[in-house]
């Protein structure tokens, strides 16, 4: 189920750049102009040129499903990017903001009910519902947002056939349904969900050699995916040129730079993991796009390596180091994620009473990252390396 909750994390900020052909026959070159630099401010993680140029859309196309889905991108991007999911406040401005765009592409439905844009929009929108309420384990109301989203994104597709782009949200479906966990398929089964996770993979790879928009959208989730171990799909070495092909369309991105980190870690680079590791830690405070609470990543990707290549006292000086760096700073997925690595770290070093201390500490959090069990079973079981010597991925794993 985490991976299905990941897919917004990357492939919906690229699709925020979703603006299917019908509109450019519409928009006058001003809005067009709007259009593409709140587009490039969204890539960028800048999100207050964004939020400027998509407002200027506003006010010339009042209802237009491009500003509502820019505008509702917007708000869900700085929830997932600037506050780590960690921020409350900017969740409900979120929420409120979804539910304002829903009904603002109903409205323009409403006056134009042949445009595909307009369901393209919505589809997505409810896309993002579905996820947004399945991280929260709302899971009725994710079902049934979910079928909202398949069915305006099919409508897109009876409209226009050559849509391309709306392949990009049908994959994902198509996949992530096809592969849901086993403690989730007994619901599954319930509400009738179902997947098939060849004819998603396909239909991303369509999105990606012929969508217009979408393409670097499907790029992102077949690393996803592709980066899944002990998945027939797993094929490392293609997403590596994949995020290579995107770090150089969009420079300025630190997250496309952090994927960049993942797959060399996936594909065996560990030097290069910590050369780029070391080079993201030195960019936060210097680069205005490189977040400080980006810090925790960087140490995440230190640490981690030297744990895969068995230096664990160096991996504990590392996730201690990233311990008093966020000392000061809100609790965050990737940073209670280094809690419990350092936890690990203490257990192989035969510091047992310290790992036990990390993982109390991690379990005195609300459980927003779904760390909980693995604190708990980490508290009853000592952590070891297992037999292979792999010590799992870089990212969080709950």
């Amino acid at each position: 189920m985490k991976k299905l909750l990941h897919w917004a994390a990357a492939g919906l900020l690229m699709l925020a750049a979703a603006l299917p052909a019908s509109s450019e026959l519409t928009l006058p070159p001003d809005v067009m102009q709007y259009a593409t630099e709140g587009i490039n401010g969204v890539y960028s993680l800048d999100f207050d040129t964004a939020q400027k140029n998509i407002e200027r859309v506003f006010k010339d196309y009042p209802d237009h499903p491009f500003a509502h889905f820019g505008n509702a991108m917007i708000a869900w991007s700085r929830y997932e990017y600037e506050y780590e999911l960690s921020d409350d406040r900017q969740r409900k401005v979120f929420e409120q903001i979804l539910d304002e765009s829903i009904a603002g592409i109903k409205r323009w439905i409403k006056q134009y009910p042949e445009d595909p844009n307009a369901y393209m929009g919505i589809g997505a929108l409810y896309g993002l519902r579905a996820m947004f309420t399945m991280r929260n384990r709302s899971w009725i109301t994710a079902y049934f947002s979910g079928r909202r989203a398949i069915k305006n994104l099919e409508k897109s597709l009876e409209l226009d056939p050559t849509y391309y782009d709306a392949y990009f949200g049908l994959g994902i479906y198509q996949y992530y349904a096809g592969t849901l966990p086993s403690v989730i398929k007994i619901l599954a089964k319930i509400v009738a969900i179902k997947g098939d996770p060849d004819e998603g993979v396909a239909q991303l790879n369509l999105a990606r050699e012929k969508a217009h928009f979408t393409s670097d959208s499907a790029k992102l989730i077949l690393i996803e995916i592709q980066n899944t171990r002990n998945s027939k799909y797993y094929a490392p070495q293609k997403s590596l040129e994949y995020i290579r092909q995107l770090r150089a369309k969009y420079p300025k991105n630190p997250l496309m730079h952090y994927v960049e980190i993942i797959c060399l870690y996936e594909t065996a680079h560990y030097d290069e993991v910590t050369e780029q590791a070391e080079d993201f830690l030195k960019l936060i405070g210097t680069d205005p796009f490189y977040k400080d609470i980006y810090i925790s990543r960087a140490y995440t990707a230190l640490g981690t390596v030297q744990m895969q290549k068995g230096n664990f006292e160096q991996a504990r000086a590392l996730f201690e180091q990233g311990q008093q760096a966020i000392k000061n700073q809100e609790p965050s997925r990737w940073g209670v994620w280094n809690e419990v690595r350092l936890g690990e770290v203490y257990d192989v070093l035969g510091a047992r009473e310290k790992a036990k201390k990390q993982y109390r500490y991690v379990l005195s959090f609300d459980d927003k990252w779904g760390f909980d069990d693995l604190a708990k079973k980490l508290l009853q079981t000592p952590y070891a390396v297992p037999a292979s010597r792999d010590v799992g991925p870089l990212p969080p794993q709950a």
